[in-house]
């Protein structure tokens, strides 16, 4: 196939999660943990080959069903970043059984590679074959805890949601197929037609399921709340991004939105994601449930970068994405190391500025960056989608994102005044966190506070990776 080798990084990966499949069979029970290294290590060293190779012309062309530029390679570097840490969370997750970390392993590798061919698909057939890649994948790491009957709902909920977003996908396919006369994304296929129109609406829609957009998001909640937290932290951020990367590739190069005439539709799921994310999370008592509702309403903000499809849209998305792994998976661990020791109900966090200041003040200041308090990496990733949906005359959408981000302030708080208010439940002692858990944590403040309050960095490559292959 024509410049195979473009694929390098995403066929690596997945020779590895066969490889850490195969090391499951062979290493004794007693060193099964290795094989969590292994993983975390194999997505590492795919990550660092990827920046080494980073504006080298041999690492950038296009080939029979994929592009390799630079806005594919800064979410797949995105994408790794979260399955290292998430990894990392892994190792430190009590609940995971030891026996299976080959099987766990190689699942996240499998469908991180899936993510990685995603965003480097320039054909729907390799668009439905990574998503499928990463849908079974995420289907049985969602239901992995099978003695608890919260994660086999969760994982049910999932496989159905995403078995009925799969279907209507390759109805939009079809129809594409039958107004272009071919699967390939190019523009220029054929004329914006009654077919074409409503085949880009049912694919926008089985995407939507991925990104988790109002009315797709139902499954969110119980899938959330029933895996394993390492599972939910990388779902909540991994698959959405990649899902963003596409979106904005199909929707706002090749088949831009406002040439189809579909501004008004991205713009009202922009406003309906945002506020059903907010305002629902205001009435949830499970920290996991809050922050998958709170998930649903970042995904309404990317959206809106979509929506106005300007260059200054798409560099919005790309900053937000970035900067939304740092505080999301740094809030996930947070409430992994809580949650393992008093359970995920908000009264988990009653007096954990006593038993654990560090978490605390860590917790809270993640929240500040998800709720865009500045000076944080948050506040940062929001002006610029705001500021683009200003630009571009859209005004009453910008309206409505500053709305619901000063609404999220009431839930987010709601657990900061649980953690410095509230007295504990019995004696303060102190919680037990693994030393991988405190190692994603420092990562996540690190990238929160260098990409916050010296934003030029981030601003700099952004600019450099904004750049599309046809």
């Amino acid at each position: 196939m024509l410049n195979l080798g473009l694929l390098t990084p995403d066929l690596v990966l997945a020779g590895l999660a066969l490889a850490v499949m195969l090391a499951d069979m062979v290493l004794p029970p007693s060193r099964s943990r290795w094989l969590y290294h292994l993983a975390w290590v194999s997505a590492a060293g795919v990550l660092t080959a990827i920046v080494l190779g980073l504006g080298k012309p041999a690492t950038m062309g296009m080939g029979s069903l994929w592009v390799a530029d630079s806005f594919s390679q800064f979410f797949k570097m995105t994408t790794l970043l979260a399955a290292v840490l998430c990894l990392l969370l892994s190792l430190d997750y009590k609940a995971l059984p030891a026996r299976h970390a080959g099987t766990f392993g190689a699942l996240m590798l499998f469908s991180t590679a899936g993510l990685m061919l995603l965003v480097s698909a320039s054909d729907l057939l390799l668009v439905f074959v990574s998503l499928e890649l990463v849908s079974i994948s995420s289907f049985i790491l969602a239901g992995f805890e099978r003695s608890n009957p919260k994660s086999n709902e969760g994982a049910m909920k999932y496989f159905l949601f995403g078995a009925f977003s799969s279907a209507i996908m390759v109805f939009g396919i079809s129809l594409y197929y039958g107004a272009a006369g071919t699967t390939k994304l190019a523009a220029g296929l054929a004329a914006p037609g009654p077919m074409l129109i409503l085949a880009l609406i049912l694919i926008f829609l089985g995407f939507g399921f991925k990104a988790s957009l109002a009315p797709m998001h139902f499954w969110v909640p119980d899938a959330y709340e029933g895996a394993p937290t390492p599972v939910t932290t990388f779902l909540s951020v991994a698959p959405k991004l990649a899902t963003f990367a596409v979106l904005m590739r199909v929707y706002g190069t090749v088949f831009p939105s406002a040439q189809y005439e579909l501004q008004a539709l991205v713009a009202l799921i922009a406003s309906l994601t945002m506020t059903v994310g907010n305002f629902t999370a205001f009435f949830q008592d499970d920290a996991k449930r809050l922050l998958a509702y709170s998930s649903i309403a970042q995904a309404g903000y990317l959206l809106i970068g979509l929506a106005v499809g300007t260059p200054l849209g798409l560099e919005g998305v790309m900053m937000y994405a970035f900067v939304y792994v740092a505080m999301n998976i740094g809030a996930f661990a947070v409430i992994q190391a809580v949650g393992e020791e008093g359970g995920y109900g908000l009264d988990a966090f009653d007096g954990l500025s006593k038993r654990s200041l560090g978490l605390a003040l860590t917790m809270t200041f993640f929240l500040l960056s998800l709720a865009g308090i500045p000076p944080l990496a948050g506040f940062m990733g929001k002006l610029y989608i705001f500021a683009s949906a200003v630009e571009a005359g859209r005004w009453w959408l910008a309206v409505v994102g500053v709305v619901n981000s000063v609404a999220s302030v009431y839930f987010y708080f709601r657990i900061v005044h649980r953690m410095f208010f509230r007295g504990t439940r019995g004696e303060p002692a102190g919680l037990r966190v693994g030393p991988h858990v405190y190692g994603a944590i420092a990562v996540a403040v690190a990238g929160v506070l260098f990409f916050g309050i010296p934003p030029e960095p981030l601003i700099a490559g952004v600019r450099a990776s904004a750049h599309l292959l046809p």
